[in-house]
């Protein structure tokens, strides 16, 4: 009966919210927002998972107990094989395991949201096994109600002084949003009030990469945004595209990004780029072999293969691979850091001839 309330409320909520993987946009003031997530991993027809690390359990009891407004969310899901009836039910045993476990570790009943998927809403594709096992899971989610607040600005030419034109990109986890500046180069976009946030601007012949912020620590940059035009040589960093380890494959949870990536390259269509690749690969000496420099290409072509395929055009642009020559963590000594160097990096080229 639970179950069925939820799916109520969540169907009532639809007109009002945007759902995503980690935020609900709730109208213009708020969103829902995780702050951290874990899966339960289960095999083809089974409805018990391996044992859970306890650390996971101790880090939702210290959240709900920081943060009385937080929840935690549950998402069942299963593969695409089998009947659609057939999974949902699958999946609605998987979360009466997980809710089971939560129980024992003291989550509260009353703290609990969830949500039986089934096949429908795969958070990964299911033409692979590996996107299959991700899919036949029970995605658990600690969420919070952020509010959002107005950040207003203006971006212009460091050379002219003149107001740019173009696409302001804002995001916190899966949460984005964006709009136009008008003619003066003016901005005015809801932003999370706590927590960081990134900021990036997209224009014809203006480009400021991706940088996150903490709006309590914003200085005036914001404010008044000078922007050198683009120019050959100029980089720009895409670290949250990042893959697989050992392959050209665009991890889930930042596919999301790539549209970013296309509608910068789209954006300034009287410049041509370079789509590098980039891999993590330390100790070794940059080489020809598959492991580091043919990895890399693979990545180039991938994204370059992603962007042609939308609509950019073939002679703007070229990609290269870079094997191990610009990690960005060369020493790098957590997995995270490792995963940092699973990149693709932009180069401006110069102007469409």
């Amino acid at each position: 009966m639970r179950q069925l309330l939820n799916i109520l409320i969540f169907l009532l909520l639809l007109p009002i919210i945007s759902y995503s993987q980690q935020s609900v946009r709730i109208e213009n003031d708020t969103i829902f927002q995780t702050e951290f997530s874990f899966f339960m991993f289960f095999d083809t027809n089974k409805d018990q998972a391996d044992s859970i690390p306890d650390w996971q359990f101790n880090r939702l009891r210290n959240a709900l107990r920081v943060f009385p407004e937080g929840l935690v969310q549950l998402e069942a899901r299963t593969d695409s094989r089998g009947s659609i009836e057939y999974n949902m039910n699958l999946a609605a045993r998987r979360l009466e395991f997980a809710k089971g476990l939560l129980l024992e570790h003291g989550i509260p009943e009353n703290r609990l949201l969830d949500f039986v998927f089934g096949e429908t809403n795969p958070i990964a594709d299911n033409e692979s096994e590996e996107g299959r096992q991700r899919n036949r899971s029970v995605l658990v989610s600690f969420k919070l109600i952020k509010p959002l607040v107005p950040l207003e600005g203006r971006i212009v030419c460091m050379e002219s002084g003149e107001g740019l034109e173009g696409m302001v990109y804002v995001g916190a986890g899966k949460y984005q949003d964006s709009i136009q500046t008008n003619n003066l180069g003016e901005f005015n976009i809801p932003i999370p009030a706590i927590g960081e946030f990134s900021f990036e601007f997209h224009s014809s012949d203006h480009i400021k990469g991706r940088r996150n912020y903490e709006l309590q620590a914003i200085d005036e940059l914001l404010q008044r945004l000078d922007l050198e035009p683009l120019r050959e040589g100029m980089f720009f960093n895409f670290d949250d595209i990042l893959f697989l380890g050992g392959t050209p494959i665009v991890l889930d949870e930042y596919r999301h990004n790539l549209p970013r990536l296309f509608q910068m390259l789209n954006a300034a269509d009287s410049y041509r780029f370079e789509i590098q690749g980039h891999v993590h690969c330390p100790g070794r000496p940059q080489h020809t072999g598959p492991q580091c420099y043919g990895l890399s290409e693979r990545r180039a072509i991938k994204i370059y293969t992603y962007l042609v395929e939308r609509g950019i055009e073939e002679d703007r642009l070229e990609w290269k691979a870079y094997s191990n020559l610009r990690m960005r963590f060369p020493n790098a000594v957590t997995a995270e850091q490792a995963q940092m160097n699973r990149r693709v990096t932009v180069k401006v080229l110069g102007r469409v001839e």
